[in-house]
């Protein structure tokens, strides 16, 4: 081979190594880069020590195994070389393998076997071991026997990792050991009596060692039971989730004679050695296994069947409790604050000015068809987008307003095809621009959202919404790496028959100096970052600037909110994810539908800076037992909340995520009588509302309220509750409704509001109903559906107010050719047995509590608000020769339609109120 053919195969064998190791290269550079080495180092670190350590116990017995047959292995050799020796091979010298060579050759194999066995599975445990060593204290045990409940989340499943990572290899290697003393004659020798003396001595030797292993695996079987003890308090039979009489009066019993009988077990296998009875190996083996199915398996299953089932909540009763405590506990149910809300006081004009800030925060617009207005209105162009609008809380000319806030984010992919060139892709299209926001409450004349902030640049008439960099570099749609400050300057906005652009000034991002750019270069498998002549040496590589996969990379071991959310704060975009801390090991709690969890906490707060990608993670809960020990495996990864910047603090909300699931664990686990709970007596359901035509449940929804015990308007995140429907019986009327307060002190707080039960109150689907069965809304409704538009039914708010409830829904009206936009045409204000349908909430207000009821503000408000009734639209039929009968009844019912409006209007400015028509 030539000395050129050598180096090329020198220089090749390098290159694989370097591209086979740029993707770790990768990776630590860019925990590096954020200030997070520890989380790259302390799982990879934690992998190989546990790993290294498996791989030694593993080699431990395997080594001991094989060394322990190795003279059955020399015999078994050396017979098979000599059986098959050609005649003319008799008068030579016999194949033999020494002693030395054979033992070297069993350590070998024993240390591949076991340490690839290790580190070719991987050991997904680590996360469990470093838990374990650093476990924190619930301060709550467990009902049945009494251990806290660190026990069940830390310390039982690394006592099941080990065992799992044992049992099953060391049942393996005594089949193994035991097949190959039957193969290679040993075992059946011995039987059969043979008294040649090394046969004599190698089955004694074999008889040992089954007898050692016999006894481990019996003791590990030992161990596995004393787990299955703990494991009870999880089981399911019936109505409980849990340990339940069953479980406690017939499988402990048997758990723990069978622990018992193991462990004699162990000791009979190893007291054969002495008396060298055979039997001793094999009558407690086959005798564990018969006594297994019996104790474990049928006697258990006819007690369930024989004295619970007949007599069901008499045996079950103290264990659904248990249930209903820890499963109130693991959801964080057991912290509600539970107040009686009367639902039917008179509300007056006094009343309603007293409840000032919450009218002035009525949301009118809905999220769902305003999707289509921020990308009409505000896209600009065909490659901006807004992925959704959250909604937030802030403090504009001295009033506490909600606002709707969109990310005006840069989507490459719209980009023209001939313009997707990798200088346009990787190098100038780079960042997103600004936000859209609008008032919740507020429409324009034309019913479109009142814009708070708009355009590019952003332009705001308010100073707390004034951006000093409006550029977004990591967001919810950006998905690929891009490359920032090259000498190319980056595309900002259009502006005329010019674009504004800027470079890249932020604290993060991979420098492409010499190693880091060959590696980035062969893990993503592009020489472009060499061709480029744009790029130097004060380039920043941008990787996982998709803000949901920043953190996830960065701690796998949260869960993360799939709906973050920006707010303004300093004049800088920020975005909020909720972190969870999660586990299924809560004793006595069912696992949510659908999920792997039982035990949920938002115990962090995660900021990631949308120009820059910077991320911190603030503890917002740092009494959770889960987020304490993590804090101890990670140290210094978890600032404390006091550490966070006001401005931010103040835009901190409860998640939705989380509201929905508690809200889904209440409508059964309110009920905390075990008689109610079995039962089902009093179970609620999810209230459900109309959108397009269809039923559907609502959702919780953001608003601004003054709760009933302070007179301060407050952020809150609410649901009502209706009682459960089933196959035979529905029912829609209100009975609850939860909220969860976020502002200052009392974040985090639940609140629960029941309702009477000797009174019925309208639940959100009867509203629905009642605006259905109203003659002059739905006739208007019906006409503006058959004249090429559709009408779009907005949520329906309950909003609590003054000890009863106000309804609002906004109508939207949309024009049924492409591209058209849904403008909000009417509201419809609920109120007892009022129902009325105007342009705007202030008329709504004027027509139910007369001309001095209290108007909504007019901040950000484009349309005056007027105590004129409107006339309903209608039109006039085409002229005609001959009219129909249908025709005739339907101006004759237009015709009622107007004179009743105005009958309402000459009452209304009198100060008098109209029922509605039934």
């Amino acid at each position: 081979m030539s000395r050129i053919a050598k180096i090329l195969i020198v220089l090749i064998i390098i290159f694989a190594l370097l591209a086979a190791l740029s993707g770790f290269y990768e990776k630590w550079i860019w925990f590096k880069d954020l200030g997070y080495s520890q989380l790259f180092w302390t799982p990879i670190l934690s992998k190989v020590l546990f790993q290294f350590v498996n791989g030694t116990i593993l080699f431990g017995f395997i080594m001991g195994t094989l060394l322990s047959i190795r003279h059955a292995i020399i015999t078994f050799i050396n017979t098979r070389f000599q059986r098959i020796r050609k005649v003319q091979d008799v008068d030579r010298p016999g194949f033999s393998i020494s002693k030395k060579r054979i033992t070297v050759l069993l350590i070998v194999i024993s240390a591949v076997i076991s340490y690839a066995f290790s580190f070719i599975s991987g050991f997904t445990g680590w996360l469990e071991v470093l838990m374990f060593l650093n476990a924190a204290a619930f301060g709550k045990g467990d009902p049945i026997f009494g251990r806290d409940l660190a026990f069940y989340f830390f310390k039982l499943p690394f006592f099941q990792t080990v065992f799992n990572a044992f049992y099953i290899p060391l049942f393996l290697l005594t089949l193994l050991t035991a097949v190959f003393y039957f193969i290679t004659g040993v075992l059946r020798l011995h039987s059969l009596k043979i008294w040649r003396r090394n046969s004599i001595e190698i089955g004694v030797s074999a008889r040992r060692h089954l007898a050692l292993l016999i006894g481990i695996l019996l003791l590990m079987k030992a161990f596995g039971y004393f787990l299955n003890v703990y494991q009870l308090l999880y089981s399911v039979h019936g109505h409980v989730v849990g340990a339940g009489y069953t479980d406690l009066n017939a499988t402990l019993p048997a758990l723990k004679i069978l622990t018992g009988l193991t462990i004699l077990g162990a000791l009979l296998a190893w007291g054969g050695l002495a008396l060298k009875e055979v039997r001793l190996l094999t009558m407690p083996v086959l005798g564990i296994f018969l006594l297994g199915i019996i104790l474990d398996g049928i006697y258990p299953s006819l007690i369930q069947s024989w004295i619970v089932v007949p007599n069901e909540l008499n045996k079950e009763a103290p264990y659904i409790q248990n249930e209903i405590a820890m499963t109130r506990y693991g959801y964080g149910l057991d912290k509600i604050m539970e107040q009686n809300y009367p639902g039917n006081t008179p509300l007056t004009v006094g009343s309603l000015k007293t409840n000032q800030s919450t009218i002035n925060n009525i949301r009118l617009n809905d999220v769902r068809p305003m999707m289509q207005t921020y990308t009409q209105k505000q896209g600009i162009r065909l490659y901006y987008k807004f992925n959704d609008i959250d909604i937030d809380r802030y403090t504009i000319n001295n009033e506490y307003r909600q606002l709707m806030l969109s990310a005006r984010e840069l989507s490459t992919p719209d980009l023209d095809a001939k313009a997707k060139t990798f200088v346009n892709m990787r190098l100038k299209y780079t960042h997103g621009f600004g936000v859209a926001a609008s008032f919740a409450n507020a429409v324009t004349s034309e019913g479109l959202p009142s814009f708070a902030m708009k355009d590019v640049p952003p332009v705001t008439d308010f100073p707390e919404l004034k951006l000093q960099e409006p550029r977004i570099y990591f967001g919810e749609l950006t998905n690929d790496w891009v490359v920032a400050n090259t000498s190319t300057k980056e595309f900002d906005y259009p502006q005329g028959n010019t674009n504004a652009e800027d470079s890249y000034k932020g604290k993060t991002g991979i420098r492409l100096t010499g190693l880091n750019k060959l590696m980035i270069s062969l893990h993503h498998g592009t020489f472009q970052l060499y061709l480029a002549n744009e790029i130097n040496s004060e380039s920043r590589f941008l990787i996982d600037r998709n803000i949901k996969d920043r953190v996830q990379n960065l701690a796998p071991f949260l869960s993360y909110d799939a709906d973050p959310y920006l707010v303004i704060a300093d004049g800088r975009l920020k975005w909020i994810i909720d972190a969870y801390t999660t586990s299924d090991k809560l004793p006595y709690a069912g696992n949510y539908p659908n999920h792997s969890f039982n035990y949920i906490r938002n115990s962090v707060k995660v900021i990631i800076d949308a120009y820059d990608g910077t991320v911190d993670f603030y503890a917002v809960d740092p009494s959770d037992p889960v987020l304490q020990t993590y804090s101890r495996i990670f140290p210094g990864v978890f600032k404390d909340l006091s550490q966070m910047p006001g401005s931010l603090q103040s835009h901190l909300r409860y998640p939705e995520t989380l509201f929905t699931i508690q809200a889904n664990i209440l409508k059964t686990f309110h009920m905390t009588d075990p008689s109610v709970f079995y039962n089902k007596e009093d179970a609620w359901g999810i209230p459900q509302e109309l959108y397009e035509a269809k039923p559907q449940d609502i959702d919780p929804y953001y608003t601004i309220l003054q709760m009933p015990d302070t007179g301060k308007p407050e952020f809150v995140l609410m649901l009502p509750f209706t009682p459960a429907s089933s196959q035979t019986n529905t029912r829609n009327n209100m009975v609850s409704w939860m909220a969860a307060r976020m502002d200052g002190d009392r974040y985090g707080q639940l609140v629960l509001y029941t309702l009477p039960k000797n009174i019925e109150i309208d639940g959100p689907l009867q509203i629905e109903s009642r605006i259905d069965q109203d003659p002059s809304i739905s006739q208007q409704l019906t006409l503006w559906n058959q004249k090429g538009s559709t009408v779009i039914r907005g949520n329906l708010l309950v909003l609590p107010v003054g000890g009863n409830f106000l309804y609002v829904e906004p109508i939207y009206l949309q024009a049924q050719q492409s591209g058209s936009i849904p403008e909000m045409k009417r509201i419809v204000l609920a109120y007892q047995d009022k129902l009325v349908m105007t342009d705007n909430l202030g008329q709504a207000f004027v027509q139910i509590f007369g001309n001095n009821a209290p108007q909504p503000s007019t901040l950000g408000q484009n349309t005056p608000v007027t105590p004129a009734v409107p006339l309903p639209q209608v039109t006039p039929a085409a002229p005609q020769a001959n009219l129909d009968v249908n025709t005739i009844l339907n101006q004759i019912n237009q015709a009622r339609s107007i004179l009743d409006n105005l009958e309402k209007q000459i009452k209304g400015t009198t100060g008098e109120t109209t029922p509605a028509t039934p």
